[in-house]
């Protein structure tokens, strides 16, 4: 089946059998009205009878015929539609995972599931798959008007891959739409989720007394994770676990996980352990199996990422253990299995399928940084699931932007929510036949908008990163060229459904993102061609209608919905006090603007910014490392300045990031000369920085160097040294420390 091979279970079995041949097609409905009447058990649940009541709404909707429930005790009749676990309905299908089967047999329609939840999921799926009806939306569905409703034979067993199912988008909280699409709430089935060693066993309850229940690193005692070879953080996750699931018995999946982060424990205990089973994850996995024994009716799961993303070696999860691995350090830009920077990730998948027959996906498929900006991955979303399917993956927590609308919202929350029942359906027509009833006449324009820009992305050759930003871009796919021709086409979008309210505002929301790009690139270009700011000699001012064009944008943020603007909850009124400080600030005049500077000391070409140019340009680069800032991963930062002529100076004031959750930060010292030859160097001033403490803030710093008198200089070099290691609580293997410097200011 499309290649394949091997699968334990077909995900999704389609079967037209012709039963009866004198009953080949099924009349339901004939001139607005129907001989059917929709059957339940006298002991129906309220899912079932729900399911009934779904079922004669929509074919009401549909035809304005008028199905009657009644009760299995009954006499029956020949025109039945039956709906769970009833006294017409005896069979030996084996359901898993929230199957169900849709049948018929002479002239009944049968629909039932593996349970009262599963029965509704074969109602909805009635309606999807054979009735034409749709919801794209929490808030679009669509429903095909018809006086005759006609069927041919059925026999329909659907059997999804994954047993877990969430769709991290804002449609999830609507009952409808989930139970539509077949998902899950971790609400719903978790009774803990994600990182919980500090829910298990919290360290404001007990480090201070007890501070060797914690990771040892470094030789001190920390409370980044815990130290699991100690008894008595056994004892504490177990009779904290056990209290859990007394209060929550009705839960599916229980997190035994490490915190976010790194700083794993290395005592002589939980080194032995590591050293014997292939690294950290050997000492998790066996704690993991420990918890679990006592809870042998329960699932328990825990995280493999970062320092456990890679499998153990030599001990196996227990059967009872779910692993959930993370995807978050993959390149979006291209599919998994044909991306050979994702070779790592398939094989910690590969390795972890083999040792454990539960394994569950933590997926992401938005940029976190920036959940309103173009992110053309949409050509990966099947490709990956199928992959994710063929390594015998139990389940999928698909993260998007979870309660706030971005780049392409609707579009990719119904095609993950279709993916995530059944990995291999005609994606190419769900897609297109969502953007024909979401986006009406613009449908054509939108889909070559989406094509341009993934055509675009995979030119460039660059990774598609969840940490990006659009402004980073400026010289590969999101080019000033490129996005005047993007907006164009939505320019004809919007053309085309001009008269259609409704319609229009879904193509305003697409077009946010390219505002957004360029409202990004400007801070970056600064004071050049597509800049914020003008500047004559000292003196600046904001490019003409710029402060309105941020205006706009922000209202039609606010009014199309958008909450929130990237993961850490960065609203759009944060936005919009950003842009006010911008605007107030204004760009870095000095005498060394826009002059040349030569790297004596090779920065990092993963951010390459606008290059040398990038400490000269007059730009500030706020918070982000990958706007406006040149990185030197591991190594001293020294450059020098060429003001072109000697000019009298008397301070220097370098910006610095300081972002510790990407080990970025300042440096030890800071220290600057001068010369007028570019041969004889004169000391300055030195800056000693106190050694860095732990702080997962973004901060932007701005270190002033004072001369103790006016010097004349044309040649002004900055050295920064770095730390020379991560500190403890930093600390991970083939990582190394950054130094983000964004502007060298020379007065």
């Amino acid at each position: 089946m499309m290649g394949f091979s091997g699968w334990k279970i077909c995900l999704t079995i389609i079967a037209f059998a012709m039963l009866n041949q004198s009953y080949a097609q099924i009349n339901l409905v004939e001139n607005a009205k129907s001989n059917y009447q929709i059957i339940v058990s006298k002991r129906a649940t309220n899912l079932e009878r729900k399911a009934a009541d779904v079922l004669k709404s929509y074919i009401d909707k549909i035809s304005k015929a008028d199905l009657p429930i009644v009760q299995d005790h009954l006499k029956a009749k020949e025109f039945e539609i039956v709906i769970g676990n009833t006294n017409r309905n005896h069979s030996d299908e084996q359901f898993d995972n929230d199957g169900f089967l849709i049948k018929t047999a002479a002239n009944k329609i049968f629909i039932y599931g593996q349970n009262e939840q599963a029965t509704l999921y074969g109602v909805y799926h009635f309606l999807d798959h054979y009735l034409g009806c749709k919801m794209y939306t929490a808030d679009h569905e669509f429903i095909p008007q018809q006086t005759n409703i006609k069927l041919s034979a059925i026999n329909d067993l659907q059997q999804p891959q994954f047993k877990f199912r969430q769709v991290y988008y804002p449609d999830q909280y609507n009952e409808e739409y989930r139970n539509w699409h077949k998902l899950q709430l971790l609400e719903d089935e978790w009774g803990l989720w994600g990182h919980t060693f500090d829910k298990l066993v919290p360290a404001k309850l007990y480090f201070h007394d007890h501070p060797e229940y914690y990771a040892l690193v470094n030789g001190d005692r920390k409370t980044s994770q815990l130290c699991l070879s100690n008894p008595d953080v056994y004892r504490i996750t177990v009779e904290n676990l056990k209290k859990e699931i007394t209060a929550h018995p009705e839960k599916k999946y229980w997190s035994v996980s490490q915190n976010d982060g790194f700083g794993f424990c290395t005592c002589d205990a939980c080194s032995a352990t590591d050293q014997k089973f292939g690294g950290p994850q050997g000492s998790l996995i066996s704690f993991v199996n420990k918890v679990a024994k006592n809870f042998p009716d329960q699932t328990i799961s825990t995280l493999a990422y970062l320092y456990s993303k890679r499998p153990p070696e030599g001990i196996k999860p227990l059967k009872n253990v779910s692993i959930m691995l993370s995807t978050i350090d993959l390149d979006r830009s291209k599919p998994v299995e044909n991306n050979t920077k994702a070779n790592g990730f398939k094989n910690d998948l590969k390795g972890w399928s083999a040792v454990c027959d539960n394994v569950m996906i933590w997926d992401y498929v938005v940029q976190f940084t920036n959940y309103v900006s173009p992110f053309p991955n949409l050509n990966t979303l099947q490709e990956n699931m199928k992959f994710f399917a063929t390594n015998h993956v139990k389940g999928v927590f698909i993260q998007g932007s979870e309660a706030s609308t971005g780049e392409f919202t609707a579009l990719k929350s119904y095609l993950l929510a279709k993916l995530s029942w059944n990995p291999i359906l005609d994606i190419e027509a769900e897609k297109k036949n969502f953007m024909a009833s979401y986006y009406g006449k613009a449908a054509p324009n939108i889909l070559t908008y989406a094509a341009a820009l993934e055509k675009n992305l995979i030119s460039s050759n660059r990774i598609l990163d969840i940490y990006g930003d659009p402004s980073a871009e400026w010289k590969t796919w999101l080019t000033p060229e490129q996005i005047d021709h993007y907006s164009s086409i939505l320019d004809q979008a919007e053309q085309a459904v001009r008269n259609d309210p409704v319609i229009l505002n879904r193509i305003l929301i697409e077009r946010l993102p390219l505002e957004y790009a360029v409202l990004q690139q400007a801070r970056f270009y600064g004071l050049e061609k597509h800049g914020v700011f003008t500047a004559n000699g000292k003196n600046w001012k904001v490019r003409p209608g710029f402060e309105q064009k941020v205006s706009r944008f922000i209202a039609s943020a606010k009014q199309l919905g958008i909450k929130q603007l990237s993961e850490d909850g960065f609203t759009i009124d944060d936005y919009q006090f950003e842009w006010t400080k911008i605007f107030n600030d204004g760009p870095l005049l000095h005498l060394a603007t826009n002059k040349n500077v030569e790297a004596l000391t090779p920065f990092n070409t993963d951010f390459l910014a606008k290059g040398t140019k990038t400490l000269t340009d007059g730009s500030r680069g706020y918070q982000n490392f990958q706007y406006n800032y040149l990185g030197w991963l591991g190594n001293d930062m020294e450059v020098v300045i060429d003001l072109g002529s000697i000019q009298n100076t008397n301070q220097v004031i370098v910006g610095f990031l300081e972002d510790q959750r990407h080990w970025a930060f300042l440096p030890n010292k800071v220290m600057i000369s001068v010369s007028t030859d570019h041969k004889v160097y004169q000391p300055m001033s030195e800056l000693i920085q106190p050694s860095p403490i732990e702080n997962y803030d973004k901060q932007t710093h701005r270190l002033t160097l004072d001369f103790k008198k006016s010097t004349k200089a044309r040649y002004i070099k900055v050295k920064a040294t770095n730390q020379s290691k991560l500190p403890e609580w930093r600390d991970y293997p083939n990582k190394k420390p950054w130094l983000f410097c964004d502007e060298i200011e020379v007065n």
